[in-house]
């Protein structure tokens, strides 16, 4: 019975499947943490942990190779025994002989498929924060030792350090600093500019397959050389510091469900949320100016909150003109009510008002997020307790935002309210026109990459457990075909088109990011084609001898 020698060719199969799918992702896992570690981001207990993480997404890239060859080398053996020829004698057709092969196939590639859509992407989510995690610990023990700390093209130093368990949360995690010094390193060794400060904070966290870094320094003195000049600053945040500690940006951290989603809506990927935060603070003094626009037109009145708590701003009469408001015609003055709490404390009228950006985070920091309000020409009166006398009131009113009760838009409402703003004609917001046109270009240009790079993965993870059925047949028939070779030779005939085969279907995902879908998606599964016609091909000549 030909059902012994298939049990017996099963389970061989099997052990050489995984031994040599093992040895494969331990040595493939070791080179995995060869960046992060030569990026200074690993400590020992780190790197251990990372290690064992990354076995399960090395699988997706051992697996193919290991069934090759374990069916080469099993199936050799038989063949070079003439047992596969006894059966092929007895009757047997080679489809019937090749059923444990076709059956072991069919079984890894549905395995492999379930595991690239939902296992691998959550375990490569746990190796972005093992990172996230020791690169804190590494950041810590480095400047505790001595030693400046080399953050992208920083090098920092700290007189004490120690982690801040109480700011940190989940895949965030800050360190406090006191004493620092830290040097930008231009190219050719040569420094941009030293910061001195009294106190730091360093946030690490993952976004993707990165590492990002913001740092914030208090009470700085600002030095550089090479203007020779200096600055002091209360606060000073350089850009974030992005650190690549993956193979690629990617939607490859999402199980297939969730990928499913971002398909359906790219506006749920990281990379949109990314750009807009990046692009948007130029234009949100424009945003608010719009807020306020529409209050006006909505209520002929203009809430507006101050920094300080409690107190806020009524706005009548105006409307967006000039360098900020004016008063709507015919009436020649608006006027300006502020309260404390829900107390009216002050009144005012002006001939207009000019909104100004305020900046925040200093000379380094970010974008602006408030507005100043100065009224032009302003007369005002108290109006507390029925008082009705003539009082002062303050040159500007410094970081104002708009209270009309709306959440924080999404990125297709930014996109949405980005668009109108790029349209606008008319002073003041005609300013923000050209950085609103930017803003549009960036985030459309996010959410057509995502859209393909989600598609590009799903298509991916389908072609992967493919050429694992193609991977094993193709090793096993050959071995069947040329048994007096060596199994080594066998194997490399083998090997070469299943090195092509992954190749191409990396290549076919990179092209498919582009957003060549019909070009992506041939070479992506170019290869498998070969192989396909590399089965049937070395069939018919197995077949014929």
């Amino acid at each position: 019975m030909p059902w012994i020698l298939f049990r017996h060719l099963s389970a061989e199969l099997g052990k050489v499947i995984l031994l040599t799918t093992a040895v494969i992702v331990t040595v493939v896992a070791f080179g995995a943490v060869i960046k992060p570690l030569a990026g200074n981001l690993l400590g020992p207990g780190g790197i251990a942990k990372y290690i064992v993480l990354a076995m399960v997404p090395m699988l997706q890239y051992a697996l193919p190779f290991a069934v090759g060859f374990a069916g080469t080398i099993v199936t050799h053996r038989f063949a070079s025994d003439n047992e596969v020829q006894a059966m092929s004698v007895s009757g047997l057709p080679y489809r019937t002989i090749l059923l444990p092969q076709i059956a072991l196939g069919l079984g890894l590639a549905l395995f492999m498929f379930v595991l690239v859509q939902t296992t691998i992407p959550r375990f490569l989510g746990y190796m972005s924060d093992v990172i996230t995690e020791d690169a804190s610990q590494v950041f810590v023990s480095t400047i505790r030792s001595g030693e400046p700390f080399e953050m992208g093209n920083y090098l920092i130093s700290a007189d004490r350090i120690a982690l801040d368990d109480s700011r940190s949360s989940e895949g965030v995690r800050r360190v406090r600093m006191e004493g620092v010094v830290a040097l930008e390193m231009l190219r050719g060794g040569k420094v941009g500019s030293e910061f001195v400060a009294a106190a730091g904070s360093a946030d690490l966290y993952g976004r993707g397959a990165d590492l990002v870094i913001k740092v914030a320094f208090r009470d700085t003195l600002i030095v550089r050389p090479g203007e020779s000049a200096v600055a002091a600053s209360p606060l000073v945040e350089p850009m974030p510091i992005v650190l690549d500690v993956g193979w690629e940006r990617s939607p490859k951290f999402l199980p297939w469900s969730e990928l499913i989603e971002v398909l359906r809506e790219p506006s749920r990927g990281a990379l949109p949320q990314v750009e807009r935060r990046a692009y948007e603070p130029p234009i949100l003094p424009g945003l608010m100016m719009q807020r306020m626009e529409r209050q006006l037109q909505a209520n002929g009145v203009a809430i507006l909150e101050s920094g300080d708590a409690g107190r806020r701003y009524e706005i009548r009469d105006a409307q967006l003109g000039g360098k900020g408001l004016v008063p709507r015609a015919p009436l020649k003055r608006i006027a300006v009510t502020e309260f404390e709490g829900d107390q009216p404390v002050r009144e005012a009228s002006a001939v207009g008002a000019s909104l100004v950006a305020t900046k925040s985070g200093g000379q380094f920091g970010g974008g602006p997020a408030r507005l100043d309000l100065v009224l032009l020409e302003p007369s005002a009166r108290d109006i507390r307790g029925g008082s009705d006398r003539a009082v002062g009131w303050p040159p500007e009113i410094a970081g104002v935002s708009v209270a009309d009760g709306v959440p924080e838009p999404t990125v297709l409402d930014a996109l949405a309210l980005a668009r109108s703003l790029s349209q606008a004609k008319e002073p003041p917001l005609a300013q923000y026109a050209q950085a609103a046109n930017t803003v549009v270009f960036v985030i459309e240009r996010a959410l057509k990459g995502t859209y393909y790079e989600a598609l590009s993965h799903i298509w991916m993870r389908c072609a992967q457990p493919v050429s694992v059925l193609l991977m094993l047949l193709l090793g096993s028939m050959l071995a069947i075909w040329k048994k007096h070779s060596l199994p080594l030779t066998i194997f490399l005939l083998a090997f070469i088109p299943s090195i092509a085969n992954v190749l191409l279907i990396a290549s076919g995902q990179s092209i498919l990011r582009q957003g060549k879908l019909f070009s992506g998606l041939s070479v992506m599964w170019a290869g498998n084609l070969a192989l396909l016609v590399m089965i049937v091909w070395v069939g018919r000549r197995m077949a014929r001898h």
